[in-house]
């Protein structure tokens, strides 16, 4: 059984900046995968009756920048821009994720027909949470241990626990959002 539980948690000033600056660069960088796979899009895609020689491309067409490509992709990133080997990799690639769900459910209609929207460019601020695929295993970043959440990077964030997690269930993911607060 797959359960959801949101607690509250209450960061420092420092901890609320680092995050803050972390889903700004997972904004930036979510909007340049998207920005790479439109381009491809435009590059690879002509009317069917004719094809302009100004706007099509007449040599070598690029590769589709899917997941694993954008992925694969990180760690140039991460050497062309020393800011983003603050942020860990599961993090950035479940970044990469949500956009890829997104381009999949534009593109590929579901079982009753249906297509959603394009994608759209993320504006400052738009971006509001960061996912961690791994928490309590022994090579995650994340560990929590009943009244704090541990991140390495973070330091240990308080957690007001308002309902105790079953006996027998074990905890998967976690999830920060950014949310306005009551």
């Amino acid at each position: 059984m797959i359960v959801s539980y949101y607690y509250k948690i209450k960061p420092t000033q420092e901890q609320i900046t680092k995050i803050d600056n972390w889903l700004e660069l997972l904004r930036r960088h979510y909007n340049y995968a998207l920005g790479q796979r439109l381009d491809w899009l435009n590059r690879t895609r002509c009317q069917i009756d004719r094809c302009s020689l100004i706007s099509c491309p007449i040599g070598k067409i690029p590769g589709q920048p899917n997941y694993h490509y954008q992925s694969a992709e990180l760690k140039q990133t991460k050497k062309l821009f020393p800011e983003y080997k603050e942020i860990y990799f599961e993090v950035q690639q479940n970044n990469l994720k949500r956009l890829d769900k997104s381009w999949q459910r534009w593109l590929i209609p579901d079982k009753t027909g249906k297509r959603f929207g394009r994608p759209r460019f993320k504006k400052s601020g738009k971006l509001r949470s960061l996912s961690f695929s791994r928490v309590n295993h022994p090579k995650a970043a994340v560990k929590f241990d009943g009244k704090h959440i541990i991140i390495s990077r973070f330091g240990s964030i308080p957690v007001i626990v308002h309902r105790p997690i079953p006996d027998g269930f074990t905890i998967k993911t976690a999830t920060i959002t950014k949310k306005a607060s009551a």
